[in-house]
């Protein structure tokens, strides 16, 4: 389900598809991480029209790469820093103005040991 405030950024990012287009900028990526009640995401990261990384001033020097990383942030699922938390990849793909979350939960297991006697 989509909130209010992930269509707002959504709004944003489409803003931006332009700038992007004549950057040669085909994706923007986000990673994020967290767990124990903290977590971050990492700077944008950019995929060229030919797939492959771009650099970041290559990305067009009008663009405000914080307030880019910030609105992808939007999308991190709620909770992703909480307990054994989660990790994962938001895309806008500027062609399609898609936003995908690629999201992953860290999951604690224990399996118990069969009884012994001694």
């Amino acid at each position: 389900m989509t909130t209010m405030e992930e269509q707002g950024a959504k709004q944003e990012l489409l803003k931006l598809t332009e700038v992007l287009r004549v950057a040669g900028i085909r994706a923007v990526s986000v990673t994020y991480s967290g767990c124990g009640d903290e977590g971050h995401t990492e700077a944008p990261q950019f995929e060229g029209a030919e797939g492959k990384p771009t650099e970041e001033k290559d990305a067009g020097g009008s663009l405000d790469l914080d307030a880019l990383g910030d609105l992808l942030a939007t999308f991190v699922p709620e909770g992703y820093q909480d307990n054994e938390g989660g990790w994962g990849t938001i895309t806008f793909d500027v062609q399609s103005g898609k936003v995908r979350v690629e999201h992953n939960w860290y999951e604690t297991v224990s399996h118990a040991e069969d009884p012994r006697e001694i």
